[in-house]
């Protein structure tokens, strides 16, 4: 649902939205089951990334549609957790084209819009559209999104790799050099272990001469 809008405004010819550009990033708020999701979309072509912060968790989801991998980035662990992307489905032939219908005005987040219906079949998805004709805010019967802070602009390379430190699940976190040559130096430090003489074993001789 998180590109949502951009996949809807160039999926149908009737669209009310701006065909929205192959590089851009945009802030949202997402009500779901009654909790709120904040996040950031940053995308370049066929590169995506998905910052959020869920209940004070931080996380990250690149996706890399020309390795056909999915990242998910756990920054409180230095964690990843790397998947690979399965073939899309062919699309059904029975999808039906997606059909807008104007309702009316309304002043959402501060902003003027125009509100559309999108029906696809018995789906529906209302869009609140500003004077930009991007959407400020999309609701169905399960999720209310918020669009906000919308930037045309390419997002910096890096986002879209997997930051150095980050450790696989099940992967111990690399030693960094310092650590590394301390733990040299205490081995080297440390005394080596008094030999105790040993004992002599007690044969059957020993035994004979009680």
């Amino acid at each position: 649902m998180l590109a949502f809008a951009a996949a809807a405004a160039q999926a149908a010819n009737n669209s009310p939205m701006a065909e929205w550009p192959k590089a851009y990033s945009v802030e949202m708020e997402t009500v779901a089951g009654g909790m709120t999701t904040k996040s950031k979309l940053s995308v370049d072509g066929d590169k995506m990334r998905t910052d959020m912060d869920a209940n004070g968790m931080q996380m990250s989801t690149i996706t890399r549609q020309d390795k056909k991998m999915t990242y998910s980035l756990m920054h409180a662990n230095k964690m990843v957790m790397e998947n690979a992307i399965p073939d899309a489905p062919a699309p059904a032939a029975t999808t039906p084209e997606p059909v807008w219908e104007k309702v009316g005005s309304a002043t959402i987040n501060g902003q003027a819009c125009t509100e559309y219906k999108m029906k696809t079949g018995n789906d529906v998805t209302t869009f609140f559209i500003n004077g930009d004709k991007l959407p400020v805010r999309m609701t169905n019967a399960n999720v209310t999104i918020d669009y906000k802070n919308f930037k045309a602009d390419k997002p910096d390379a890096s986002l879209f790799e997997v930051p150095a430190g980050y450790s696989a699940q099940g992967e111990a976190p690399a030693a960094s050099a310092d650590n590394g040559n301390a733990s040299e130096e205490s081995k080297a430090a440390a005394p080596a272990p008094e030999e105790k003489p040993a004992k002599k074993k007690k044969g059957f001789g020993g035994l004979l001469n009680r």
